[in-house]
């Protein structure tokens, strides 16, 4: 039987590890905002994880993000610059080789209102 690993995939305008700043960017492009996003992995299995693949909607330049698990990088984190809605779908390869593969809807715009969070243009 395959082990069920509580791991899943998250996204937020402030990076997730940031423990004082509610602060998020944004840049116009074409006179439409671009958010940075972090995508991340959370969860109680995190040190089961070798490395994620997020696969981005495809128009990115480089839609696929492969992330190493690290010291310095426990979450797998990484920032996207993106204006839209759309769904990440991500393989983690856990250290004992197997693959899970999970989808993400992005959620950040529910955030870009939140009184307590400050956007900074980049």
């Amino acid at each position: 039987m395959r082990k069920q690993f509580d791991i899943t995939v998250k996204d937020s305008l402030i990076d997730p590890e940031a423990t004082t700043s509610r602060s998020a960017h944004y840049k116009d492009r074409d006179k439409r905002p671009l958010y940075r996003v972090w995508l991340y992995l959370d969860g109680t299995d995190l040190p089961y994880v070798q490395s994620v693949t997020y696969k981005l909607h495809p128009t990115f330049p480089n839609p696929l993000l492969t992330i190493e698990r690290t010291v310095s990088n426990p979450m797998c984190k990484t920032a996207i610059w993106t204006w839209g809605i759309f769904t990440v779908k991500a393989t983690i390869l856990t250290k004992t080789g197997e693959t899970i593969d999970v989808s993400h809807r992005l959620t950040y715009g529910s955030e870009i209102q939140q009184k307590d969070i400050h956007l900074t243009k980049a």
